[in-house]
């Protein structure tokens, strides 16, 4: 490839992950031809990595407050002295508090499994649908999705948080669920049904449609299928979160 030609491929790379927002239509048209994804992936890994830092200390206090309650009901610190219990203890809870720190190093890793997923489940559909996509649409079309699902929703989560403060949030399951959607409409106390409802976010659905619209366009896929496997894709990403509340009870 030429060097003019590389020069090309990243502008309309760049310009794809914008049109993703503005016009994706144009954006879906021009991934069926080049299937471009570096710039998206790093839009996505980025705002989702700044996001993630910068609510860490709001998620990090109540992960560790949760974690010192749960040690201090335990037998095997119960038994012990009131000094050397309270100390094990918050050495644990602060190294947890470390390791939710830094948990943005782990947003790129998130970004491209949740993808290669996605990417499968789209080639099974596209076999079934008859569509004409391949793994590098596939892929392309999920990553370049993500700058809304990943990116933008986690800077807006990031508004609200330190907008809204340690003080505007009961748990940290909590944090999770402020994001307009389903999850507001039940309260934190039904932890399972705040879990799996939260994954229904303004983002997460506007992810979908533009997944859903993507494999139509970009794949050949037909509506039926395409819009199906988009929902699918949807519910299945609440089944962790459900698994976790359910987990905790």
């Amino acid at each position: 490839m030429s060097q003019i030609q590389e020069i090309a491929v990243r502008r309309s790379g760049m310009q794809t992950a914008l049109d993703i927002l503005v016009a994706p239509r144009a954006a879906f048209a021009q991934l069926r031809e080049t299937p471009t994804w570096v710039w998206a992936f790093v839009i996505a890994c980025v705002l989702g990595m700044v996001a993630t830092l910068a609510i860490a200390p709001v998620t990090g206090h109540f992960v560790g407050a949760a974690q010192a309650a749960k040690l201090a009901a335990d037998p095997r610190y119960a038994q012990l002295p009131a000094d050397q219990r309270n100390a094990q203890i918050q050495q644990i809870v602060s190294i947890t508090q470390l390791v939710v720190r830094f948990s943005f190093i782990f947003i790129p890793f998130a970004v491209a499994v949740s993808c290669a997923i996605r990417t499968v489940i789209m080639l099974v559909a596209n076999a079934i649908g008859k569509g004409d996509g391949n793994v590098k649409m596939f892929w392309a079309l999920s990553v370049n999705a993500s700058i809304v699902g990943t990116g933008l929703s986690s800077i807006v989560l990031m508004v609200i948080v330190l907008i809204r403060g340690v003080d505007g949030f009961a748990t940290a399951a909590d944090i999770s669920a402020a994001l307009p959607g389903l999850g507001m409409a039940v309260p934190s106390s039904a932890k399972a049904a705040s879990a799996f409802l939260s994954v229904f976010n303004v983002f997460s659905i506007w992810e979908t449609v533009l997944l859903a619209a993507g494999m139509i366009v970009v794949a050949r896929l037909n509506r039926t299928a395409a819009i199906v496997t988009a929902a699918i894709m949807l519910v299945a990403s609440g089944i962790i979160p459900l698994a976790s509340a359910l987990a905790q009870k």
